[in-house]
């Protein structure tokens, strides 16, 4: 009886091992394909196809939009929505100028688009594009469209100021702190009003004194704006 169980025992365990060594034959199988075991990393790897084929299919969405949006434009040139799609796939990849022409034609097909001035004018200021001409006329036709919008004003001032505009950018720059006297920027603009007032303040002091041909003794005061001093003296 005893050599019947043993025997049934050994038959079991045979058993057993023929599902274990099946299991670790299909995990094998399984690593070989998707991990590339057995190649030491430079074989063949499934789940290299899978990645390959998201990456691409993002890539082809970004294409069949742009495609989409030109389509739509084809047929009515004036399409807010479309505008602004185009606008923003050109400005994600980094062509700013294109972008800004998407916007140009979405002020031009609807006016009342407030947000889209402060948003093309930024792009005029950006360092890789610098069309600060440009961005004061955009920011002009801003304020007549939104007038009580504090970003204008300061954009505006930005771009008067890289103009060399010192009085314009002194006007904007005010407006700004009359409708956000506690906003983000209103220490920084406070600041930039008055180094521009005291250089205008000293260049027209100094132009007084030359013409009159007078010398004057006392002390003498530097301002600073930018890389330039300008010193005047006072009695």
């Amino acid at each position: 009886m005893r050599e019947i169980t043993v025997l049934l025992d050994r038959r079991r365990i045979k058993k057993w091992a023929k599902w274990i060594a099946l299991i670790l034959a299909v995990v094998f199988a399984l690593s070989f394909l998707f991990l590339g075991v057995g190649y030491g990393g430079a074989g063949f790897n499934l789940s290299s196809i899978f990645t390959n084929k998201s990456s691409t299919t993002k890539t082809t969405t970004v294409t069949d939009q742009l495609k989409a949006f030109e389509t739509t434009l084809a047929a009515n040139p004036n399409d807010v929505t479309a505008l602004l799609g185009a606008a923003t796939i050109y400005q994600d990849n980094q062509d700013f100028t294109t972008a800004a022409k998407y916007l140009e034609r979405v002020i031009a097909a609807d006016p009342t688009q407030k947000d889209v001035y402060v948003r093309l004018a930024n792009l005029y200021l950006r360092s890789e594009v610098r069309n600060y001409t440009a961005a004061v006329t955009v920011l002009n036709k801003a304020v007549g469209v939104d007038p009580n919008n504090p970003d204008v004003y300061l954009y505006l001032g930005v771009a008067e100021n890289a103009l060399g505009q010192s009085a314009a950018a002194v006007l904007a720059w005010g407006n700004y702190l009359r409708l956000a006297p506690n906003g983000d920027q209103a220490q920084s603009v406070k600041d930039q009003i008055a180094k521009l007032t005291a250089t205008t303040t000293t260049t027209a002091s100094t132009s007084t004194t030359g013409s009159s041909g007078t010398a004057t003794t006392g002390s003498s005061t530097t301002v600073t704006t930018g890389s330039s001093a300008t010193t005047t003296t006072t009695t």
